[in-house]
């Protein structure tokens, strides 16, 4: 089979580059302090990446963060490039991307620079180290020495965040891997090899008689995925010339010997008992040891990828939330109320949760602290106030360490970035408005990606400076050759501009 070579795979199709919101320090902060811990202040954080690609993940953090140090390692120079190019058209001077391996350039990274300081030999370290879509996808030789280089280069109070694939889900996804590769291994190109593989799992689906056993159900599942992919994300997620997925187990070992610990997975519910089934979290509860226990939720869930998050093994780390550590956060709820059911409890109100159920609740403070947060959904409140609010910071807390772990809740550790009404010098940031001029992907400020459309929102965001007020902003309307249908394009541009200016608020895309 002709396969290219990791760093010409690369080179020839960089890997779409986007923001993953459980990597931001605001979040590991957060998992941090649920377990314990008592991470680094994020103001000042200095944060690495390794596999950065084309900063689509760092470049919003540092613009988030704008007193936090970044530093962006990757093998691709192109990729590289197109981040320094991004990094420049954002005005962001905290952010800094180099090329290369990051083995070879740990000398690098452990000497003094102009901008990060020494790590080695009692220096400071990095407070938050990232690795996403990097462990699973090198050599194994390199995959060996990844953890052990994030332990010497992380700060005494620092955070790791890992992803990478896992078995025993990936047994499945590997046979279809197998599959896609060898019908494309002759290919010309990147374009043609995503073809020939897309075309082998089309016709092996009908080719296999049996249309409603196991197999079939896993191969239209595989084929679901496939075909929801970008090519660049098929040839590199799936296709890529490295590919080594682990048991947790086995992982979690790797870490113990690296003198690094686990914390827990960055999305905290995937390892949470009371997800689960009365049976599952019976067996759960009789493994004493962890690795056992986080290998047989894997078994459980036939878990194909995990996005783990480790700390220096002589950290104290806890695994019950305790009221005290939630004092500083602030608190935001998906929960949409529903009212009173008359099947429900006396004075029971219902919440509808995102995934379609519903949650009831009886304690008049609890109903009343959801309802103050449904009002401002998306934006936050500070424990401390919604706990005066509503006169009991009991209640408050015990409403985290119930609907946090079931994501029916989000915290931050500090303000929120971006505000949800818009004032009379509208701003988005310089990246977002830098991005909107490369395509419909934007990123957030919760770091998320966010697709734009709309004709009108798409002209006027790069106007968004902070600097342009609302008549500037109408004339420009004015002169608009093109209006969407889908914002009042027959409107008054008054009427226009705020439908942009409120959709901007709603998706967290206007700078507090």
């Amino acid at each position: 089979m002709n396969r290219p070579s990791l760093h010409a795979s690369y080179q020839a199709t960089p890997y779409p580059s986007r923001p993953v919101p459980l990597s931001h320090p605001d979040h590991l902060y957060v998992v941090g302090r649920l377990h314990g811990l008592a991470p680094a202040p994020l103001t000042g954080a200095r944060v690495l990446e390794l596999g950065c690609g084309a900063g689509g993940n760092l470049l919003p953090m540092a613009a988030t963060l704008p007193e936090g140090r970044f530093l962006g390692i990757d093998l691709s120079e192109r990729q590289i490039h197109m981040a320094q190019a991004a990094a420049q058209a954002a005005n962001l001077d905290n952010v800094e991307f180099r090329a290369g391996d990051a083995l070879a350039l740990e000398a690098s990274l452990t000497s003094p620079l102009v901008s990060f300081p020494a790590v080695a030999g009692g220096g400071q370290g990095f407070d938050y180290i990232i690795l996403h879509g990097l462990y699973s996808w090198v050599p194994r030789d390199v995959q060996a020495a990844l953890l052990p280089l994030c332990a010497r280069l992380l700060a005494p109070n620092g955070m790791i965040y890992i992803s990478y694939n896992t078995y025993p889900g990936w047994h499945m996804r590997g046979l279809v891997r197998e599959l896609m590769l060898r019908a494309g291994g002759g290919a010309a190109s990147p374009a043609e090899r995503a073809d020939q593989a897309r075309a082998a799992l089309d016709n092996l689906i009908p080719a296999y008689a049996q249309a409603d056993d196991g197999y079939a159900t896993s191969l239209a599942e595989e084929k679901a995925r496939v075909d929801d992919m970008e090519d660049s994300f098929l040839l590199h997620d799936l296709l890529e010339v490295e590919n080594h997925p682990v048991y947790v187990d086995d992982f979690l070992a790797r870490a113990g010997a690296a003198d690094l610990q686990f914390i827990s997975e960055a999305n905290v519910a995937a390892s949470r008992e009371e997800n689960f089934s009365p049976e599952a979290r019976r067996q759960l509860a009789a493994l004493d040891d962890l690795a056992d226990r986080e290998q047989c939720i894997d078994f459980i869930l036939n878990r194909s990828f995990r996005q783990t998050v480790l700390c220096a093994d002589g950290a104290a780390v806890q695994r019950q939330i305790a009221p005290g550590w939630l004092h500083d956060l602030y608190l935001a709820s998906p929960l949409r109320p529903m009212g009173q059911d008359p099947d429900g409890g006396p004075g029971e109100a219902f919440f509808a949760t995102p995934d379609g159920g519903r949650i009831g609740l009886t304690a008049p403070s609890a109903i009343a602290a959801l309802n103050h947060l449904a009002l401002l959904w998306p934006d936050f409140m500070a424990f401390g106030k919604l706990a005066e609010t509503v006169g009991d910071g009991a209640i408050v807390a015990q409403l985290v360490i119930d609907l946090y772990p079931r994501n029916w809740l989000d915290l931050l550790p500090r303000s929120p970035f971006f505000t949800t009404t818009p004032g009379p010098l509208p701003k988005a940031t310089a990246l977002a408005r830098s991005q909107i001029g490369q395509g419909e992907l934007v990123t957030d400020l919760r770091h998320r990606s966010v697709t734009i459309t709309d004709i009108s929102t798409r002209q006027l965001l790069p106007l968004m400076d902070g600097r342009t007020d609302r008549s500037a902003l109408l004339a420009a309307i004015a002169g608009f050759e093109t209006r969407d249908p889908t914002l009042a394009a027959d409107a008054a541009p008054e009427v226009l501009l705020d439908a942009v200016l409120q959709q901007l608020a709603e998706r967290c895309l206007l700078v507090q």
